[in-house]
C-alpha cells in the first residue's frame, strides 16, 4: 500500500489516545510551561496535559515555557538546559543528546516535545543510533514505539521499519515465492511458497464475518512466524534477507494490535483477490470483547483501507453504534456518489438481513495538503461496519 496512506491512518489514529501522567528518571529531559511560581518556591508546570508540582533548581518566570532535566524524580527537581531566545527547543535537545543533526531528527525531537514524551535517557544511545540515516521511515516507527508504548528494543525498531516496506505484500510475497521456486526442492522452503501463494479471496462481508476473517489471517500469520524462522535459518544471500524483511513486516503488524481487555485494537494487513485483481487490504478494528470471548458487534469500528482495479486508492470507515451502521467511503473517482446512491437500497437490505440498520453512506473525496501531498483523514475516534465493495 502507499506508505504515506499508511502512516497518515497510524498518526490521525492516535489523536484520540488518552495520554498517561508522565513518568520519570534522573537524566530525562522533558518540556514543560510554568503556569505559576508557589509561595514556597515550587512551580506549578504544565507537561503536556498534565499539571505537576515541581521544585526548580533555576529561576523560571511565569508563563515561560523551557527544556528542563529531572534532577530528582521523587519529589520532582528540574533543572533548566541553557537555551537563548533564537534558540529552538529541539535544537537544545538535540545538541544535549548529541542526536544526529539532520531535518528527520528535529522533526522527531519537535513531535516528541509537542506529545509530551519524555526524552529517556536509557533510550538516547539507540535514538541516536537509529537516526544516524536521516530517514523518514526509521523516524516513523520511533513515533510508532512511543505511541504505542512499546519497547525501546532493535527488533522492534526493525519490525515497524519493515511494516513501512516500499513494496505492496502481496508484490513482496509473490517476488518471495518465485525466488524459491526457482531453487532446488526443500520441504521448508516449499511450505513457505504455497503459504505465500495462498490468498484469501473475498467481495462482501458483514461484522462478524469480518471478525473471522482476521481471526482467520491472525492465525494463519501466527503459524507462519515459525515457517518463516526455519526457512530463513536455512537459507543464505538475498533470499535469507527478503525472508527477514517479511518476517519481521509481519512481526510489525502483530506489535501494532493491542488487546488490553475489555478493549480491542486489531490491525492487519494481508493480500487479496478481488477477482483477478490482487491488492493489499489494510485494517483496523477497534471493539470491546464481551465475557463469552466473542467480538460485541453492536458498537465498534472498523477501517478498510485497499488500493481496486478500478477506483484506486480507497478508505472505507464504518461505525456501529447499537447496530446503526454509518459509513464514509473516501475516494476522489468521479460522480462516484451517484454509484453508491444507487446500491444503497440492496446494501440497506442486506445489511437488515444481519440484524443492522443502515443510517448513511457518505462519499469524501480526499484533502490533500498542496506541499506533502498527503491524504487527510479524520481521526479514528473509534466507534465502529459494514460494506460491499
Amino acid at each position: 500500500m502507499n506508505v504515506q496512506w499508511l502512516r497518515t491512518l497510524f498518526d490521525e489514529a492516535q489523536t484520540n489516545r488518552l495520554p498517561k501522567a508522565p513518568t520519570f528518571q534522573v537524566g530525562d529531559i522533558v518540556y514543560g510551561k510554568i503556569e505559576k511560581i508557589n509561595e514556597d518556591r515550587t512551580a506549578l508546570v504544565r507537561i503536556g496535559t498534565h499539571m505537576l508540582t515541581a521544585h526548580l533548581q533555576s529561576p523560571a518566570k511565569e508563563g515561560g515555557a523551557y527544556t528542563f532535566q529531572v534532577q530528582q524524580a521523587s519529589p520532582l527537581l528540574l533543572k533548566m538546559l541553557p537555551q537563548t531566545a533564537k534558540t529552538a527547543d529541539e535544537e537544545s535537545v538535540i545538541r544535549h543528546f548529541r542526536l544526529p543533526t539532520n531535518e528527520q531528527t528535529k522533526a522527531l525531537v519537535r513531535w516528541m516535545i509537542d506529545q509530551s514524551f519524555s526524552f529517556k535517557t536509557n533510550d538516547i544511545a539507540l535514538l541516536r543510533q537509529w537516526m544516524k540515516t536521516g530517514g523518514e521511515k526509521e523516524a516513523q516507527a520511533i513515533k510508532w514505539l512511543l505511541m504505542h508504548d512499546l519497547p525501546f528494543q532493535d527488533d522492534v525498531f526493525r519490525a515497524l521499519v519493515a511494516l513501512q516496506h516500499d513494496k505492496p505484500l502481496y508484490e513482496q510475497r509473490m517476488m518471495l515465492a518465485q525466488m524459491i521456486e526457482r531453487l532446488p526442492p526443500n520441504e521448508t522452503l516449499t511450505k513457505l511458497a504455497s503459504f505465500l501463494r495462498n490468498m484469501p479471496k473475498l467481495s462482501s462481508f458483514s461484522p462478524e464475518r469480518v471478525y473471522e476473517l482476521l481471526k482467520q489471517v491472525i492465525k494463519q500469520q501466527d503459524e507462519s512466524f515459525a515457517l518463516l524462522q526455519s526457512a530463513a535459518a536455512e537459507a543464505t544471500g538475498e533470499l535469507k534477507e527478503e525472508i527477514v524483511s517479511l518476517f519481521e513486516r509481519m512481526k510489525g503488524q502483530q506489535l501494532l494490535s493491542t488487546h488490553d481487555l475489555p478493549l480491542r485494537h486489531l490491525f492487519t494487513q494481508f493480500p487479496l483477490l478481488i477477482g483477478t485483481h490482487a491488492t493489499d487490504v489494510t485494517i483496523q478494528w477497534r471493539g470491546k470483547q464481551r465475557e463469552n470471548g466473542k467480538i460485541d458487534t453492536d458498537y465498534c469500528r472498523m477501517l478498510f483501507y485497499l488500493t481496486m482495479a478500478t477506483l484506486k486508492e480507497t478508505i472505507v470507515d464504518v461505525h456501529i453504534q447499537q447496530r446503526i451502521v454509518h459509513i464514509s467511503v473516501v475516494n476522489d473517482t468521479p460522480h462516484l456518489s451517484s454509484y453508491v446512491s444507487a446500491l444503497e437500497p440492496s446494501l440497506k437490505k442486506q445489511l437488515a438481513e444481519h440484524g443492522y440498520t443502515l443510517s448513511t453512506v457518505h462519499v469524501k473525496v480526499p484533502e490533500r495538503t498542496s506541499t506533502k501531498k498527503r491524504l487527510v483523514v479524520e481521526p479514528f475516534s473509534y466507534k465502529g461496519v459494514d460494506y460491499r465493495i
